[in-house]
This record gives structure tokens, C-alpha cells and sequence, in this order.
């Protein structure tokens, strides 16, 4: 099992992020009932691009903290790990927050697996969850920016 943790500041108040994931969730285009995102990395010069379903969901809140469940398999399959995991958002100040993405995956083929993954695979594993991380931030701030995550009307 690797892990992996990567955090970054968004520009997008902590009480607007519930709206502004679902705004972000429901521009991403649907694929087989999945939502389906980019998944990218850079290896030297070349830069890999593999199509993957998206799950980020709602799973607790607490005062100042918004847990989500968040998980990415590759669409199409193959000899790709399933990451899985949690988005933790933090309030930060009025108009920040942080994000943290904690999660895990299994390299797939065994031992030969688990020794690229140590070579080479985990180094592109990170990339592809900063790279997504870094999606995710501008699209929060996309969404707040936009008005998208303005209290709809009749509600306070």
C-alpha cells in the first residue's frame, strides 16, 4: 500500500466549498454514470494523460472542517491502482482555505508492482494527485469566483 498527502491554499471561503465542489463536480463531463476528469503527469519531457471516473462526495463535517471522500480509478481500466482516500477543507481566513488530500492505493501486479512503484510509480502517483489537487483548487475557485456558490434565493 503507498500513501500520499499533498495540501494546498484555495481562494474560496470555507463556508462556500460544499456548493463549489458540487459546481466543479457538475461541470466534469459523465461518462457510464461517472464523472470523469484528466488525469496527467509529467515524465521527463512527455506528459502521460489518462481519462479517470471521479467520486468526491460529502462524508462529515465538523466546525471549521469539511471531510469529503474522494476516490479515481483509470475509466477505461487497466493495470492502474485505484486511489482512495479523503479532501479535508480547513478554514483558514475569510476568504482561504486549505485543502488536504490523505489517501492510499495498491499497486496493481504484485511484487513486480510494488517494485516500480518504489522505482518510479509512486513519484508518478504523486504527480497525478498534485496535478488533480491543483484541478480541484481552480475549480472551487471558479465556482466562488462565478457567483456559483451564492446562496440560492429565499435561503439564509
Amino acid at each position: 500500500m503507498s500513501e500520499i498527502h499533498e495540501c494546498l491554499t484555495v481562494l474560496c471561503p470555507f463556508d462556500h466549498v460544499p456548493r463549489a465542489a458540487a459546481a466543479y463536480v457538475a461541470c466534469l463531463a459523465v461518462e457510464d454514470g461517472f464523472p470523469v476528469v484528466a488525469l496527467r503527469v509529467k515524465v521527463g519531457d512527455l506528459i502521460v494523460e489518462r481519462r479517470a471516473d471521479l467520486v468526491l462526495k460529502h462524508a462529515r463535517a465538523y466546525a471549521g472542517y469539511e471531510v469529503m471522500e474522494i476516490k479515481w480509478r483509470a475509466h477505461d481500466g487497466g493495470l492502474y491502482p485505484i486511489f482512495r482516500g479523503t479532501l479535508t477543507v480547513e478554514d483558514e481566513t475569510g476568504k482561504y482555505c486549505r485543502l488536504d488530500l490523505d489517501g492510499s492505493y495498491e499497486p496493481p501486479l504484485g511484487l513486480a508492482g510494488a517494485v516500480f512503484d518504489s522505482v518510479l510509480g509512486h513519484h508518478i502517483a504523486v504527480g497525478v494527485a498534485r496535478e488533480l489537487l491543483n484541478e480541484i483548487k481552480t475549480g472551487l475557485e471558479q465556482a466562488f469566483n462565478s457567483g456559483a456558490t451564492a446562496e440560492p434565493a429565499g435561503t439564509s
